[in-house]
């Protein structure tokens, strides 16, 4: 488990500009130590990642750059935004190959969007599917996109469909904590638990919006300010939409986190998600941090972040 201690580093750090000393301002201290808050409460829930033979962490093969930040993260810079598909398909196939000969299962959380279609190119020889269990990061009640989506992309993987967790039917406070239960009652195999009582699913897949929103998490939602307490799956009903979404704490419970982001139009949110230059609750996607957390970018999503 990662110290805490970093990130109040992070927060008492002196700038150096051009020689001289600069303290950084109350705006920018107020982003730091939010972010703080966050992570020291995400600190109890994280889990050892889950490392490949030789315990080298993963990186798409493709990856024109690699690199660490301060706080953890890993970031890996794909040359174009079709290469992302590519490298999610990889890393599916790599962990999961990984986590079954380790424990013989393979837990996969996976929202919905592009990132899912991208499973249509995992190839059915890359592991024993029968030990694969998908769990669903966030879906609309009574619309069911995201299981439409999964099973469209997974239909030839021979997954058993009763180890692809729909999500039920009902008021979405009801839903929500049926979700929970589902996940909590798993074999340690499966999907363990953190020293805080949440499940660790081995891999999940986060898609990003312009906006930082991951999942069904969004800026300034009841959502993402629920992060911190322990609480695993939420019930959504606003504006005469019901579905459930995944905690921010279950999220970064997880032993390994992909979050894509492809494209410039993108650019923006990962600078400042990667710099912490964001303002309280804005930027879900920054709040991930998993065991091992891993932006995947092209070089136009990238392009304004300067390490």
């Amino acid at each position: 488990r990662r110290s805490s201690s970093l990130y109040h580093k992070e927060a008492q750090r002196i700038h150096c500009k051009e020689g001289g000393l600069k303290m950084m301002s109350a705006k920018t201290f107020f982003i730091v130590v939010t972010v703080v808050a966050a992570c020291d409460a995400f600190a109890g829930m994280q889990t050892a990642p889950l490392r490949l033979r030789g315990g080298e962490a993963w990186v798409p093969s493709a990856a024109k750059d690699s690199f660490a930040i301060p706080d953890g993260r890993r970031v890996c810079v794909l040359a174009e935004e079709k290469d992302i598909a590519g490298a999610v398909v990889e890393c599916v196939e790599t962990i999961g190959a990984a986590a079954i000969a380790e424990k013989g299962a393979f837990s996969l959380a996976i929202p919905g969007g592009s990132v899912v279609k991208a499973l249509k190119g995992v190839k059915p020889t890359s592991m024993d599917f029968t030990k694969v269990h998908v769990f669903f990061c966030n879906e609309r009640i009574g619309e069911y996109k995201c299981y439409k989506t999964a099973m469209e992309s997974l239909k030839d993987l021979g997954i058993p469909e009763s180890q692809i967790y729909k999500v039920g039917e009902g008021e979405p406070g009801v839903v929500a904590a049926a979700y929970e239960a589902m996940m909590c009652s798993q074999p340690e195999s499966v999907c363990g638990k953190t020293e805080a009582g949440i499940p660790r699913v081995d891999l999940m897949l986060l898609g990003t919006g312009e906006d930082g929103h991951v999942g069904s998490i969004h800026p300034k939602s009841d959502e993402v300010k629920a992060a911190g307490t322990g609480q695993i799956v939420l019930p959504i009903d606003k504006d005469g939409k019901k579905s459930i979404a995944v905690s921010m704490d279950f999220m970064s419970s997880s032993k390994m986190v992909l979050l894509s982001a492809a494209s410039a139009k993108r650019a923006g949110m990962v600078a400042s998600a990667l710099k912490g230059t964001f303002e309280a609750d804005n930027c879900p996607a920054a709040l991930v941090r998993a065991a091992d957390t891993l932006w995947v970018c092209d070089t136009g999503s990238i392009a304004e972040y300067k390490q």
